[in-house]
């Protein structure tokens, strides 16, 4: 018989997740995770944040990871609210914000008898459809059914959820909830190393010093998996060393300080600002990708021609040097051995030409009338400050602000990839609790629109509720200009209610009760909008306030239009080329 001190799954759980780091829960209650929900409290420092709806909770999971560098947690109820969740799920495994999302299920007896019980979808039911349902959205998961492995299960999955940054699944069922497990493994600390082929990764280091070293004007490409994967400071520290010109993407935008010498601008393939494109693709020898994504919209509408034989890729899943791949390689135990080795002998690395800094032009060098978006976006970037957060909402406001020029160590996140409107109202929650448990001192701003804040504009009570006091700058145009810009501009499906007051929204969700204060405020010109971000106790961001932004319906920014316009040329020259080929087999006589 064992002699093992015992302790309940539950608390096991929540005592493994604390041990990470981790001290906040988010999720929604619902009667199949409620006994688990009882074992947070059982464990010191750690906390329950409570989301209005699930779809919500799910993007304040992908929200906190991206700010703290750890996974988020999500706690839903079985079938209802895992399924109201699935598509934050998605989003952040598409974009490598993933988080441990954990659902309470039926009872393992309700499931081996087949109980027609609620949530369920007709008699007999397979209790565990749900889970197929969620399998290509995660990157591994565990039914704890089995208390012999169960443990063990729970390890497992929280090592695959930090190493992988993409969502894992434990579904819990009601009557393993207090199963006892042995306490002593808690004792030993989970193995979170990333290194497994160390031989492998010492030959690719050693590679990339040869390529460094024979380089004449090498360049760094910082891009977004390096955010997602807990590399911004190595890439940072390896930029400074290196004293390299350094371009982020639109995606990772943020990731290189955008006031150091160093800096040369964001790269988007033909959709970057004068001579950008040039220094990457054309005047370096060397460019050193760090975290690479090759999506549409972060690179240009696949408008990024940079060469193989003078591209080093650190991916991951892979690294590449000039061609040549090693797959199943982390990029960042050979990141960390790449900067170890600059550190120690910085001189050989050293270049001695000189670092272009590409300074964005002003776009809108108006000083007063109207407000449009060409005004607005680098207004904005100047009204940063550093150590400030960032979130911008997937729209126009995600290809506007990268225009900007953004205060020293800004953390600038948007979901351009997956691009599921609303998201960034949830992710600021989870922004705002990842940057109480950092200490974070900086401000933490939101950026979205009037269209995308009706899908998730609940979430701004959960602000409110737990005392955290962003800056929302609301960005009126009058419906889903996005949309309009892509297909429709005057048809009634790209309309919202426009009736919203939006002053008023702070006051509603409990902005004036309880000694709780709001401040609300309007900009339909610039001589207003200079009035209000000159302010001091607007700067000085003390209270939750919104500033609503007044812009025409179709206006839309440059680098959006370019991207649409590239999309219709695509779409139409497929088009033309299906034609030729039908002319050709009716020629043909292939149809009678």
């Amino acid at each position: 018989m064992s002699n093992h001190k015992s302790i309940p799954l539950g608390e096991y759980l929540f005592r493994r997740i604390k041990s990470l780091g981790i001290s906040h829960i988010l999720g929604c209650p619902g009667d199949f995770n409620l006994t688990l929900l009882d074992h947070i409290y059982n464990v010191e420092g750690l906390k329950w944040v409570g989301c209005c709806n699930e779809l919500n909770g799910a993007y304040a999971a992908d929200g906190y990871s991206r700010v703290r560098d750890l996974p988020g947690v999500l706690i839903t109820t079985y079938g209802v609210g895992e399924l109201s969740a699935a598509n934050g799920v998605a989003g952040a495994y598409a974009e490598h914000a993933g988080f441990i999302h954990i659902v309470g299920n039926t009872s393992r007896a309700l499931q081996e008898n087949k109980i027609m019980i609620h949530h369920t979808l007709e008699a007999n039911p397979d209790h565990g459809v749900y889970r197929g349902m969620s399998e290509p959205i995660r990157s591994t998961s565990a039914f704890l059914n089995d208390e012999k492995t169960m443990a063990s299960e729970i390890d497992r999955v929280l090592i695959t959820a930090i190493k992988t940054r993409l969502p894992v699944y434990l579904f819990v069922p009601t009557d393993v909830v207090d199963a006892p497990l042995n306490a002593s493994r808690l004792e030993k600390p989970l193995d979170l190393s990333l290194s497994t082929k160390p031989d492998v990764e010492d030959l690719i280091v050693e590679q990339i010093v040869d390529a460094l070293e024979m380089s004449k004007k090498p360049c760094i490409l910082a891009d977004v998996l390096a955010k997602r994967h807990a590399a911004t400071q190595q890439t940072r520290r390896l930029i400074e060393l290196a004293g390299y010109p350094a371009f982020s993407t639109i995606l990772g935008k943020g990731l290189v300080d955008e006031t150091s010498p160093l800096y040369g601008g964001m790269y988007n393939g033909t959709r970057s600002f004068p001579g950008i494109r040039e220094a990457v693709e054309n005047d370096s020898d060397l460019v050193l990708n760090i975290g690479p994504h090759l999506t549409s919209s972060n690179t240009g509408a696949f408008s990024r021609q940079i060469k193989d034989e003078n591209l080093i890729m650190l991916h991951p899943h892979y690294c590449s040097v000039f061609g040549k791949k090693y797959d199943e390689i982390h990029f960042l135990p050979v990141l960390e051995k790449l900067v170890a080795v600059v550190e120690r002998d910085r001189k050989r690395f050293t270049k001695q030409h000189q670092v272009t800094r590409y300074v964005n032009p002003i776009i809108d060098k108006s000083t007063s009338g109207p407000l449009r978006q060409s005004y607005i976006w680098q207004r904005i970037g100047r009204f940063t400050k550093p150590n400030d957060i960032v979130f911008v909402e997937v729209g126009t406001a995600q290809f506007g602000m990268p225009d900007s020029t953004l205060a020293s160590n800004v953390q600038y996140e948007t979901q351009i990839y997956w691009s599921s409107i609303g998201y960034t109202v949830g992710a600021t929650l989870g922004a705002l609790v990842a940057a109480k448990e950092k200490g974070h001192k900086g401000r933490v701003i939101l950026v979205v629109g009037d269209g995308s804040l009706q899908m998730s504009v609940q979430e701004i009570s959960t602000y409110i509720r737990n005392g955290f006091t962003p800056t929302i700058f609301l960005i009126n145009n009058d419906g889903y200009t996005i949309e309009r810009e892509i297909h429709g501009p005057e048809q009634q499906y790209n309309d919202i209610c426009t009736s919203w007051d939006h002053m008023k929204l702070l006051e509603f969700f409990g902005g004036r009760q309880k000694g709780f204060q709001s401040r609300s405020v309007q900009a339909h010109t610039i001589e207003e909008l200079e009035a209000i971000l000159t302010d001091t106790e607007f700067i000085k961001s003390d209270r939750i306030q919104i500033c609503e932004v007044y812009v025409p319906r179709l206006d839309v920014p440059w680098i959006l239009r370019g991207q649409v316009d590239a999309h219709k040329a695509r779409v139409k020259a497929a088009d033309e080329q299906q034609r030729k080929t039908w002319e050709s087999l009716v020629l043909a006589g292939a149809f009678t």
